[in-house]
């Protein structure tokens, strides 16, 4: 992975992202293609029916339960390795009229609660992850106590894993995106004695906006302006942006980042 990561977007959103120095990281249920949460939960119902046995059923249909009940908390960024993809100018800018904002990556690897994943699309190496994965609940006994406490813990392990994998997995189809992720796993607790959602590990409070009749909740996640490692490296514009450089800069530099490149996208696209 190269040391700059592109953040495709409309002009609108450029301009909220720059001015408040905020990227949102939303929950992996509000992706763009809904499939994509289901990706790897379909790779693992089917590795576990395979699995299966009339000795062992008890042990896969417990875990089963708890994995299908708990909702992954993940929530993530999307950004790309490639600086001007037509198809990222499509369907994420705007139909080209937006921006790609080119971040450093080095920048994020700071924030310790933050996981910078390029996303995994060879299904090959997405079974090999899944066999490691459910390993621990393979070698448990048969015949070992699913109520006890012992086998929700390493359930709950396992569960983690899982939706870290599927927070950076895509069907190969997507490949093209050449996409990278900002990946955030907070812990959030149902407090059930004090009527309370308590928070662990989380970059900020959790945030939510309306779109299209749903509630959508995220995370902040904060970058500063110009510092010894930059947040931000240069701006393309896409292939129908209108964007005259020399005020593109003064507003760049208004907020902190004079020293950030504009150029143009070399896209013929009209």
């Amino acid at each position: 992975m190269g040391n700059i990561i592109y953040h495709y977007c409309s002009v609108e959103s450029f301009r909220a992202i720059i001015e408040n120095k905020t990227l949102w990281l939303s929950s992996v249920y509000n992706l763009n293609d809904y499939k994509e949460i289901h990706w790897i939960k379909d790779k693992i119902f089917k590795k576990i029916k395979s699995s299966v046995t009339k000795d062992n059923f008890l042990k896969y249909k417990s875990f089963e339960e708890l994995y299908s009940n708990q909702l992954p908390n993940v929530y993530i960024a999307s950004f790309s390795e490639g600086s001007d993809l037509l198809s990222q100018w499509r369907a994420y800018a705007n139909d080209g009229f937006g921006v790609a904002i080119g971040f450093n990556s080095e920048y994020f690897k700071e924030n310790k609660l933050v996981q910078t994943s390029v996303v995994l699309y060879d299904e090959l190496e997405q079974e090999k992850q899944i066999d490691l994965i459910l390993s621990p609940l393979e070698k448990l006994d048969q015949n070992i106590d699913t109520e006890s406490l012992e086998f929700v813990e390493i359930c709950k392990n396992i569960i983690i894993d899982i939706n870290n994998l599927s927070a950076k997995s895509k069907n190969e189809l997507f490949k093209e995106e050449q996409e990278v992720r900002l990946v955030h796993t907070p812990k959030i607790i149902d407090d059930k004695e004090n009527k309370k959602y308590i928070f662990e590990d989380n970059i900020s409070q959790m945030m939510f906006r309306s779109v299209y009749g749903n509630l959508i909740p995220y995370f902040e996640l904060k970058f500063e302006k110009e510092k010894q490692i930059p947040a931000i490296f240069e701006i393309i514009k896409g292939p129908k942006n209108k964007f005259i450089d020399e005020e593109a800069k003064i507003f760049l530099s208004n907020n902190g980042f004079y020293s950030v490149d504009i150029k143009s996208s070399k896209s013929s696209y009209r």
